[in-house]
């Protein structure tokens, strides 16, 4: 049986239906968007908090609904992969740094839409992680680099130089033969990726994308690993090799991140100890590491994911969510308008985030790091080759890793 409505019931039901569509009288209910954004699981609580924050704020600036999907870190990679071979990516969500031009080359992100952001808000080094071919495919959330701890007891005043940090570790592992004066970088993933901050510190750089062209085995790279390979003498491996050898005050001086600062503070609060920038040969330099978020060309939303990544990145909100991912803003007016919120431990860090510059934009990069230069790095080390023998051999394996020729 069919039921009519008439007369009063039939203009209520048309009433209903007008303020169902937002009184328009198209015949379409209004729709919210809805962003879906994968990030890695909050390190703490007070984390949490942050981005819940910035979810919320963002939500009513914009009427729309974000999805926050986080994953342990662990998984985050595996996951994405899988969702990216499945063709169920989110719209946006945050990349390592090494994988940035691997998905670029592959068309799985999207290029930043030219005028989306002002490059100059930006530190380079942290943006150009995100350059793959002169163009832009995301955005940095946050970064983070290595500085120069130093025991206050032993090295009253920091070194500034190369030659000055080798006249310190010489002069400190000679008066007391049982006291290093470094922890020097091993030749393994860690050492792979701090040494280019070195590197550069003698005004070289680890390739040339546009000429494809090796230069990690010219004469800075050289003198960069000659450096390591100099310090040894006065910082040897059995001392330092010891657990802990920089916090129980076997080595006066160590390379590390800022993680290491609440780790010591927490661990060893008698340890009085600062925190410099790494010594230099020519110029200041360093390395890089962090999170960048980018937009899935199969996601959904687009232009409100590029709309998010500028709200997470802008001066008003990147220093607070920087610091809840563990790392240092992005943004500089982020930066300088937060600085009395960094302790005195973490300033080493913001100079070295200054000069910070990125890996190449290369997608078998991380496998040149670990198993390439990293090695190279150890042989020198170890004494087995010199230093330009050891970097030779490593241009040679990395020509034929990429198919280059120079």
């Amino acid at each position: 049986m069919i039921r009519r409505v008439t007369g009063t019931a039939a203009g209520m039901a048309l009433l209903i239906g007008l303020a169902a569509c937002g009184g328009d009288g198209s015949g379409e209910a209004a729709e919210t968007a809805t962003l879906t954004y994968w990030m890695f699981q909050d390190r703490t609580p007070q984390a949490g908090e942050v981005v819940e924050k910035l979810r919320t704020d963002f939500e009513k600036a914009n009427n729309v609904t974000v999805k926050i999907v986080k994953i342990p870190k662990d998984d985050y990679n595996t996951k994405l992969g899988s969702a990216v071979a499945g063709g169920t990516v989110p719209d946006v969500g945050i990349l390592d740094q090494p994988l940035v031009s691997r998905y670029a080359l592959d068309g799985t992100i999207k290029e930043m839409p030219a005028g989306t952001v002002d490059e100059k808000a930006y530190y380079a080094g942290a943006l150009n992680t995100n350059r793959v071919n002169d163009k832009l495919y995301g955005l940095p959330v946050d970064h983070t680099a290595v500085a120069l701890f130093y025991n206050k007891k032993l090295v009253p005043t920091p070194p500034r130089t190369w030659d000055e940090l080798k006249q310190i570790t010489a002069k400190i592992h000679q008066d007391d033969p049982q006291t290093a004066g470094m922890v020097v970088p091993k030749g393994d993933g860690y050492g792979g990726w701090i040494w280019p901050g070195v590197l550069a510190g003698a005004g070289g750089s680890l390739v040339d994308e546009k000429a494809k062209k090796i230069l990690f085995d010219q004469q800075p790279g050289v003198d960069a690993l000659q450096l390591w390979v100099d310090l040894l003498p006065s910082s040897p491996r059995k001392i330092t090799d010891s657990d802990k050898a920089f916090e129980n005050g076997l080595a006066a001086m160590m390379i590390s991140g800022p993680w290491d600062v609440a780790n010591i503070k927490d661990q060893f609060p008698d340890l009085e100890f600062g925190t410099a920038p790494l010594p230099y040969k020519t110029e200041p330099a360093g390395n890089i590491g962090g999170e960048n978020a980018v937009v899935f060309t199969k996601g959904k939303n687009a232009d409100l994911a590029w709309k998010w990544l500028k709200h997470l990145t802008g001066a008003e909100n990147n220093t607070q969510l920087a610091q809840a991912l563990g790392g240092f803003p992005t943004n500089i007016a982020a930066a300088e308008k937060d600085a009395a919120t960094f302790g005195p431990e973490q300033a080493a860090f913001l100079e070295q985030l200054k000069v910070a510059q990125a890996r190449p934009a290369l997608p078998q990069w991380i496998q040149v790091n670990d198993e390439i230069i990293a090695p190279a790095i150890e042989s020198a080390l170890s004494g087995k080759v010199t230093a330009q023998q050891a970097l030779s051999d490593a241009a040679a394996k990395t020509r034929a890793l990429l198919g280059w020729t120079g």
